[in-house]
């Protein structure tokens, strides 16, 4: 996968005397795996002449300790909305020069991140002065498409929820994995039970869930590996981030069309159709290839805004206002890179940033011909694998354009089970006190085992 970053982790006294050694400004950088284009670190560092380390967490809880226990001074880290507000209100975040941020615009935000925002604000007065958008979107179910039965079950149940959590509502032998975050399976088992997943319950609501999960039984608990094991046909359906399924979907759509191209079941000039049929409502091309899986993102799923902020005992302040400004911005002066579109079309989670989004959205807008066909018999001579060829990544573009006009919608209305409309499709998680994420925790542990 080539979305592999490596892991920094230092010590806060190696930072001190790497720093003393260099004479270059160290910006400590905490962020998730697989979740920015590496090569844009090493441009910001070229630009500012400084060292950009970075470690990661695994979760927002994660992300809390570690600024909230002191033994690092981070300069930027990229939690999520319900985790930007839980340090917003224990007075952990500095607030943001925006006037230093000539790249952030709020007329430039997309109206799903508006939305988000306007929620935040609501929930923490004076919230939005903590942080800059960096990425969003949603949760959803993925299942295989060539598992008869099982797209009928998940789109069309009267419950949305219901394939995650009623065993009868799916063909017989299904293999369902729940991802391993106690916080978003709660949340889809309050909406599968029609239960507010904002508000803590009372203990008998808690015993509910708890009898749910163990009656499902799911064949797996997992992270990353669920949306591989249904790539690779071992399990059937799984809840997760939209962004996960999104890159494994176009990575697939470019595999199959250059399978077909190499095997000359195509010419150049049908790669478009190929990939256009693939990603469609047909999905099958020429009674032969297919991708083999896709994602229905409920109305009222998990909606997300991971966002970079600053924490008050930064050491490098200045530093990590050119650092965010720089991440979110567009190509400028002789750099020619372009880190908010990079971003965005690495880690495959969608930009906040209406531009952005448009520019993604363009990479459809290609056509395949004989000079393409040229190029690619000039690599395979000089021994460029077929599946990291120029062809290859063209199918790979126009693939993701498609996805992203596909599950992420630049402006949606949603009309909720209550009749109420949404801007965006979702809701961010709530933000609980510390007792209470442990009693889910007690939950779900307790019912897994």
């Amino acid at each position: 996968m080539r979305k592999k970053i490596s892991i920094l982790f230092l010590f806060a006294v190696f930072l001190s005397l790497c720093t003393s050694c260099t004479k270059r400004d160290v910006l400590l950088f905490l962020n998730w795996g697989e979740y920015i284009d590496e090569q844009m670190l090493e441009e910001f560092e070229s630009m500012y002449n400084c060292e950009v380390y970075m470690d990661l967490g695994e979760s927002n809880e994660i992300f809390y300790s570690k600024v909230r226990g002191g033994t690092t001074s981070y300069d930027v880290v990229v939690p999520s909305d319900y985790m930007v507000e839980k340090m917003y209100k224990n007075d952990m975040l500095a607030e943001i020069d925006f006037t230093k941020l000539k790249n952030f615009s709020k007329e430039n935000v997309m109206p799903g991140v508006k939305g988000i925002a306007e929620t935040l604000e609501q929930k923490a007065p004076g919230i939005t002065n903590s942080y800059v958008p960096y990425l969003w979107g949603t949760w959803g179910i993925m299942y295989s498409t060539l598992k008869e039965g099982l797209e009928q079950a998940v789109i069309r149940s009267e419950n949305e929820w219901s394939s995650l959590f009623d065993r009868s509502s799916l063909p017989s032998g299904t293999r369902v994995a729940m991802y391993d975050s106690h916080l978003h399976a709660y949340y889809a088992a309050c909406r599968y039970l029609g239960i507010d997943p904002d508000q803590p319950l009372e203990k008998k609501k808690l015993n509910q869930i708890s009898s749910l999960i163990k009656s499902m039984k799911y064949d797996a608990w997992g992270t990353d590996d669920i949306k591989k094991d249904i790539v690779a046909k071992n399990k059937d359906l799984g809840f997760m981030w939209t962004g996960d399924f999104l890159y494994y979907y176009s990575e697939n759509t470019a595999n199959v069309v250059m399978d077909a191209y190499l095997a000359n079941d195509i010419s150049i000039q049908e790669v478009h159709d190929m990939v256009e049929v693939l990603t469609g409502t047909s999905r099958i091309y020429k009674d032969k290839y297919q991708i083999g899986f896709d994602i229905f993102i409920p109305k009222d799923t998990v909606a997300f805004c991971d966002n970079f902020v600053i924490p008050k005992d930064s050491s490098h302040k200045e530093l990590a206002h050119q650092f965010i400004d720089f991440m979110i911005g567009r190509k400028e002066g002789k750099h020619e890179v372009d880190p908010g579109f990079a971003n965005t079309y690495y880690v495959s989670y969608n930009t906040p940033y209406m531009d952005v989004y448009k520019d993604i959205r363009n990479l459809e807008n290609v056509e395949f011909t004989n000079e393409d066909a040229t190029l690619f018999q000039t690599e395979k001579t000089s021994g460029v694998d077929a599946y990291d060829s120029s062809l290859y990544w063209k199918i790979y573009d126009m693939a993701i354009g498609i996805s992203f006009g596909k599950y992420y919608k630049a402006e949606e209305h949603i009309l909720l089970p209550d009749g109420s409309i949404k801007k965006y499709r979702g809701n961010i998680l709530p933000c609980f006190e510390r007792n209470y994420i442990n009693q889910i925790n007690t939950t779900f542990n307790n019912a897994k085992t």
